[in-house]
């Protein structure tokens, strides 16, 4: 195993980033200290648009006491159907920028609020922000479990800064299909990304373990939306990471699929609906009868109670 990055490095390379970004599958390599655009339309500085308490992660994230989520603007996938796309998309909601210095003292003061874990949701084209401040803040005592939620489509560059800083990675596998990914989420390469990804997390870190409390101390938890009429390739995506991750690794089959942003328009009619009860049960069993010891499922209703309005203060509220 390599050995894990020293302060030194892991800022030098975060720095690095900013002058010519790779930081995920686009590899746009935009100039951000020059004010180059990258495809995400991040800039140099790291762009936060809430900070909440949410408990309405997977149980070993939230627990009782919720997650600390920072959520990030910007995102390196457009996803037609993406439930964040207030902040991720087309920024309807503008964001607040933050240093590596005041975005550590947010990561203290959700610990200080008694949240089990902190979640950074959206993080990757952050890095040369969220790298300095993560350092920063367990300097400071973060001690508190640090989850990175991100749509897997992260380069291996930024990963391996992340190696020892995050301790439960929390990524999507949203297709086993190149064609999908192109269509529906405006990516090219996203299989080969993305599984690159998953391997590197799970060298990382490793299956899920958690504390007498149920909550997560350490391990990668795989997240997959399932979407309408089959699209998001669900066996196959399954099959795969059975076969060359582990059986080990916690897999979070959600049906919390919500027709948003373009996918409830005449754009994408094949999206425009829900997914059938018979489909995700059909789907939870391939991942019982492929062995995965560790599986967290949804109620078939959950599209109801996981659709986030931005445009407020507390975006997850009832």
């Amino acid at each position: 195993m390599a050995d894990i990055p020293t302060i030194d490095s892991r800022l030098k390379a975060a720095m690095d980033t900013l002058s010519g970004c790779g930081l995920c599958g686009n590899r746009c390599g935009a100039d951000r200290q020059a004010g180059e655009i990258t495809i995400c339309e991040a800039n140099s500085m790291a762009e936060v648009s809430h900070i909440v308490v949410h408990r309405g992660e997977e149980p070993p994230i939230s627990g009782t006491r919720g997650c600390g989520n920072v959520f990030f603007q910007h995102c390196s996938l457009t996803c037609v159907f993406c439930q964040n796309w207030q902040i991720s998309s087309l920024n309807e909601v503008s964001g607040n920028e933050y240093t590596p210095e005041a975005l550590a003292m947010e990561f203290l003061k959700l610990q200080e609020a008694g949240v089990h874990t902190l979640g950074l949701v959206g993080a990757t084209s952050h890095l040369p922000t969220v790298v300095p401040a993560l350092i920063g803040a367990r300097l400071q005592g973060l001690s508190i479990p640090v989850v990175y939620n991100s749509g897997g489509y992260d380069s291996l560059e930024a990963l391996k800064m992340l190696d020892g800083l995050i301790d439960v990675y929390l990524p999507d596998m949203k297709y086993g299909s190149d064609e999908m990914a192109r269509v529906y989420s405006g990516v090219t390469n996203y299989v080969a990304v993305n599984r690159a990804a998953v391997r590197e997390m799970y060298h990382q870190v490793g299956d899920l373990v958690v504390d007498l409390e149920g909550i997560a101390k350490r391990g990668l938890i795989v997240r997959h939306l399932v979407l309408p009429k089959g699209l998001s390739d669900t066996v196959d995506v399954l099959q795969w990471l059975a076969r060359n991750v582990s059986k080990s690794v916690a897999v979070s089959i959600m049906s919390q699929y919500n027709p948003a942003y373009q996918a409830c328009t005449d754009l994408f009619p094949e999206l425009n609906q829900f997914i059938s009860k018979s489909d995700y049960e059909y789907y939870i069993a391939v991942a019982q009868e492929l062995g995965f010891e560790t599986i967290f499922t949804q109620d078939t209703d959950s599209a109801a109670h996981y659709n986030p309005d931005f445009s407020l203060d507390a975006p997850f509220s009832p």
